[in-house]
């Protein structure tokens, strides 16, 4: 695994995500060998950016989404590992006297330095992350792992999947007693999800349609990564009729890049 302070790709994080209660759908989904992972995005902010970020002799390549005054939501690795944030009310997290405190953006570090679920899990054991106050994290892997780290009753919590799928959205599961989680857009999703026998793109992005949402919080862009192949669908403006299909690997080879998303439709 490489290690180092990100140094100048440390961004300054900013909090106001976690007001977006409204919004935010990610399923981590494994089944018949293949691994995808899709998010809406859900904000107000019209400034949406995407960057390409090539490895280096210290951190892997990684695609970042997420907009102009705030830069990372998620993005995916040269590895197959995907992160991205569901925003949640104030959690009462509190720092671990026996962790020390990661300085630095803990998004960035994650995606340039991590390349499983494992060692992701392994960064939140190792630092505390005052952001969990405001956010929980779907992580998932090319392996097929996956977890959401929260914080609830009192700790960092780890939250597995239990059968094919996983489903984050914007509440505390490790708070939720019997399952009555309390989000439609939950409920939505594992309606789909449940009665599917098949696994592809088209599962995940007709999910991901059944849970859009309009007016002011609207979904302003949504994803779907195959992280076995490394290709990324993008949608923008809830249109799940004409993705642009990215190839990670190739797009990396261009060089870095910070570009708006509305870019990568008039190529």
């Amino acid at each position: 695994m490489k290690k180092a302070i990100i140094g100048s790709l440390c961004l300054i994080f900013l909090t106001s995500p976690a007001a977006r209660l409204l919004g935010c759908t990610i399923v981590m989904a494994f089944k018949n060998g293949m691994i995808l992972y899709g998010n809406n995005e859900d904000w107000n902010n019209p400034g949406r950016r995407v960057i390409f970020i090539p490895a280096s002799t210290r951190f892997y390549g990684r695609i970042i989404f997420g907009f102009k005054n705030e830069l990372v939501q998620g993005g995916m690795n040269d590895q197959g590992l995907v992160l991205d944030l569901n925003a949640v009310r104030p959690t009462g997290w509190t720092p671990d006297k026996d962790k020390a405190s990661f300085r630095g953006h803990f998004m960035m570090y994650i995606l340039g330095t991590c390349a499983t679920v494992a060692e992701a899990k392994s960064f939140f054991q190792k630092y505390n992350i005052p952001d969990l106050e405001r956010l929980r994290i779907p992580i998932a892997d090319r392996t097929g792992a996956s977890m959401v780290v929260e914080y609830g009753r009192g700790n960092v919590q780890f939250v597995e999947r239990r059968t094919w799928y996983q489903i984050a959205t914007n509440f505390i599961m490790s708070n939720i007693k019997n399952r009555d989680y309390p989000c439609w857009r939950y409920k939505t999703a594992d309606s789909i999800l449940k009665r599917a026998n098949n696994l592809n793109v088209e599962l995940i992005r007709d999910v991901l349609d059944a849970c859009k949402q309009t007016g002011k919080n609207k979904t302003v862009y949504s994803n779907i990564y195959d992280l076995k192949r490394g290709i990324i669908h993008v949608y923008n403006q809830s249109d799940f009729t004409n993705p642009v299909i990215l190839n990670l690997a190739e797009e990396l080879k261009k060089g870095p890049r910070n570009l708006s998303l509305a870019e990568l439709f008039t190529r």
